[in-house]
């Protein structure tokens, strides 16, 4: 039984089901909330609009999609068996078998909170997007590509699979910040893509080590993570993935991009960056390093603790010197992160218990004080604190 189930585990008076069981059926649920936002988005790609005359029903397409997904994740909420040590909901099909790459889908408890909280910000940023007047349908479209890039993330068990949609996130959000951001839109929107490639293509190349090291010939997650390696390759990828986690959370000092998409970025693409997809860079810690190859994750706890805090530090200093307020919402954003990593650094129930719950609070905080700051600066046309405060 892993820490991750035991951080999960809630008294039951009746033994555990099969997994998913209830009154629906669950073999694709995990595909669903993947793939429901990719129709909707091709829906609203393919739909007539002469003149902008259904730019109002695009918005309602996209907000009652977030709706559906929302109800998904009810579902899956109300079947789901706290007693089961294994992951639930999985779905497993060959997709490259020469390569032994599989679509290969599932969830457990920290997953499942991953998922409501991607849930939740989906419908925010749709709340928020609803201002949109320039460029409807190619805004919303990105938008859902981008909601569904982040849950493919969360429930992917393929490390192949996990790569594609960790990179893939990363094209509709840049694109998002190009089209519809601030004056400095253009470095924002590089930046994102600069320390993302980078974040993604380290991944890319510590999961092909993984591969060749094994020589398992599958990208399963659990082949990978779990093979006997000696201590010297489990440290080393651990390494890689820490340093591809601090460019998304992120951690000083792979933090560059924060403050200027933060601070560029419209409404509804600010609670999406800062509330879920920069959650990710704490999931994959959790995932890899923490879950995955415990021994390495002891020995570098230090380093995890370390990075925290001069995280944490730093963007609490930053956010005080500041006039700005969409760079102080920026700064305090990075905050619930560094927080959410010192839990993962104790290396304890106790303490991966609090980091996977700050993977929601923390997501909703960061989310918050981020987008209520944009929101603020747009509705007031400023975004001097000094003006703002009166």
């Amino acid at each position: 039984m892993t820490l991750l189930t035991i951080v999960f585990q809630n008294p039951s008076p009746s033994p555990a089901g099969a997994a998913g069981a209830g009154i629906f059926s669950s073999p694709i649920l995990l595909s669903l909330l993947i793939w429901i936002p990719v129709l909707a988005a091709a829906a609203i790609a393919t739909m007539p609009n002469p003149r902008g005359r259904y730019d109002t029903l695009m918005k309602q397409i996209a907000f009652f999609t977030n709706l559906g997904l929302v109800f998904v994740l009810f579902v899956a909420y109300n079947q789901f068996e706290n007693f089961l040590p294994t992951m639930q909901y999985e779905e497993k099909l060959d997709w490259l078998p020469a390569i032994g790459v599989k679509y290969h889908l599932g969830v457990d408890g920290a997953g499942l909170v991953m998922l409501v909280l991607s849930g939740l910000i989906g419908v925010a940023s749709v709340l928020g997007s609803l201002g949109v007047r320039e460029r409807v349908r190619a805004y919303f479209v990105l938008l859902l590509l981008a909601q569904a890039s982040v849950n493919g993330a969360i429930v992917a068990r393929d490390m192949f699979l996990l790569v594609l949609f960790w990179g893939a996130s990363a094209i509709p959000l840049t694109l998002l910040v190009l089209g519809w951001g601030g004056p400095r839109r253009h470095a924002a929107a590089w930046r994102l893509l600069g320390y993302w490639g980078l974040g993604t293509g380290v991944l890319a190349a510590g999961v092909l080590a993984l591969y060749a090291v094994t020589g398992a010939q599958s990208f399963d997650m659990d082949t990978l993570l779990k093979a006997g390696l000696s201590p010297r390759i489990q440290i080393a990828v651990s390494l890689v993935m820490i340093v591809a986690a601090a460019t998304r959370l992120p951690l000083f000092p792979l933090h560059g991009w924060m403050r200027d998409v933060l601070a560029e970025a419209p409404p509804g693409v600010v609670v999406v960056v800062a509330g879920a997809a920069s959650r990710l860079g704490a999931f994959l810690l959790l995932r890899t390093v923490i879950a995955g190859e415990p021994a390495a994750g002891h020995l570098l706890s230090p380093v995890l603790a370390a990075l925290a805090a001069l995280t944490v530090g730093y963007a609490g200093l930053a956010a005080l010197r500041t006039v700005d307020v969409r760079h102080a919402g920026a700064y305090l954003a990075m905050v619930p992160g560094g927080i959410t990593v010192l839990g993962l650094a104790a290396i304890s129930p106790l303490g991966i218990a609090g980091s996977v719950l700050s993977l929601f609070t923390g997501g909703l905080a960061a989310a918050l004080i981020a987008g209520v700051c944009a929101t603020l600066s747009e509705r007031a046309q400023s975004r001097s604190l000094l003006v703002l405060s009166g």
